[in-house]
């Protein structure tokens, strides 16, 4: 579906499809070095990451369960948006953002909400009753993003650095 950005309507129109992975995977792969550098400092993604990010799409790209898609201008990817179900102990479906990325220079225009849209729509579809997903506090443009489409922190993940432990 054709989409004009909800801020700038002279801006080339894109689509948000279904991923097609062998046409948009390397891109795919490619979003990835900056979504998971950005979002774990220190982190660097290597090619055995990738290899296995790619086998991993691959699987859930044949199941029901996972929704991989692409907002496209056309030529090429210019975003993603990997959201699957999840159980828990206290929901038994839940929508669960797994990934989500825009290119830089189409961010702060809408395209995150589209995603997020889709998202919340597709898991709406499948049953849940609500949708979750993991923010980074260090990107904190994504967290604004986020926020301002109307998702609240109800947990809080800590963590602690053990690589020291013992030493």
């Amino acid at each position: 579906m054709a989409l004009e950005s909800p801020s700038q309507a002279r801006l080339p129109l894109l689509a948000v499809r279904e991923l097609n992975f062998h046409r948009d995977i390397e891109t795919i792969l490619r979003f990835q070095v900056e979504i998971y550098e950005t979002n774990f400092p220190g982190f660097r993604v290597t090619a055995t990451f990738l290899r296995d990010y790619r086998r991993q799409l691959r699987r859930v790209s044949r199941q029901w369960s996972e929704g991989l898609f692409v907002l496209d201008d056309g030529q090429q990817p210019r975003g993603f948006l990997w959201v699957g179900l999840i159980t828990t102990l206290i929901s038994p479906t839940i929508g669960y953002i797994k990934n989500i990325y825009i290119a830089p220079e189409l961010r702060g225009q809408g395209w995150g909400r589209e995603l997020l849209r889709t998202a919340e729509q597709w898991a709406a579809e499948r049953g849940a009753t609500e949708i979750e997903l993991d923010a980074s506090v260090c990107n904190e443009e994504a967290v604004r993003m986020y926020e301002s489409a109307g998702y609240g922190t109800r947990r809080l993940r800590m963590a602690k650095d053990l690589r020291s432990f013992g030493a």
